[in-house]
């Protein structure tokens, strides 16, 4: 595999990591300290290191599509497993911040 698919998939990699890693952080956090307002702004940081590793996935996608071809391999796959994983944990974080957020003010 070319030494820039490595590179991109392991900057998948990272991000993707990191995202998911600080939306678990914010609902073990708001479990903890019933801060809401803590627990939506750690989401929002989960979301610029996801929207990173979006724009890795895009330029990797962008490079194919203009006849670039990007190599197959199970680290690439690998990569795209955890990018999917973390806009799927920080959905389903937002999604609970938001359940205790509308218990905690009784809606």
């Amino acid at each position: 595999m070319d030494e820039k698919t490595v590179e991109q998939s392991m900057q998948l990699i990272l991000h993707s990591g990191t995202g998911r890693s600080m939306a678990i952080e914010a609902v073990r956090d708001l479990m903890k300290d019933n801060d809401v307002e803590a627990a939506k702004k750690k989401i929002e940081e989960a979301g610029k290191e996801i929207g990173e590793a979006h724009d890795i996935q895009t330029a990797m996608m962008s490079a194919e599509c203009d006849g670039q071809p990007v190599e197959k391999s199970i680290l690439l796959i690998h990569a795209q497993d955890h990018f999917m994983t973390a806009l799927a944990v920080r959905d389903m974080a937002q999604l609970m911040v938001g359940m205790y957020d509308n218990l905690k003010n009784g809606k």
